[in-house]
């Protein structure tokens, strides 16, 4: 993918690199997401959250838009996930500190991942918690449709 489709916008106190066109959004995210999420799911294949998302993100047409932060819903079996070696908040958490300093730097972000129903937020944590952090009102998202 070629950096020059990414452009960086300013959105309260932080910079993202975003995509306008809708095409390009898809491909990038089953490109990407895609992978990531396989990769979740073999090493986590008791998540359904994974096979959910999975499924439906070849399905859905994305465009981004503008978002009060706090409309966003979070996955809760997903906050609660605990196995006997791993602790998904606490993970989260060490992610979203280790991210933080290199954001407040100027690194710029991608915009959360939203699905349209119930405006759940399907990828994006780390980002999540900072901007969350940080109070930002709104937030870039790229938000699904089905």
């Amino acid at each position: 993918m070629s950096r020059l489709m990414f452009s960086y916008k300013n959105l309260g106190n932080f910079t993202y690199h975003i995509i306008k066109d809708k095409d390009k959004i898809k491909l990038v995210l089953l490109k990407w997401l895609g992978k990531e999420w396989k990769l979740d799911h073999e090493e986590f294949p008791d998540q359904p959250w994974t096979i959910e998302w999975l499924k439906l993100l070849p399905e859905m047409n994305y465009m981004l838009m503008t978002l009060d932060l706090e409309k966003i819903n979070l996955r809760e079996d997903l906050m609660k996930y605990k196995t006997d070696n791993y602790n998904f908040l606490e993970e989260l958490n060490l992610r979203a500190d280790e991210m933080e300093e290199s954001v407040l730097q100027g690194s710029s972000i991608g915009p959360l991942i939203i699905k349209n129903n119930g405006f759940e937020l399907m990828d994006g944590y780390t980002r999540y918690m900072i901007l969350k952090k940080h109070q930002q009102k709104k937030v870039y998202a790229y938000v699904g449709f089905s």
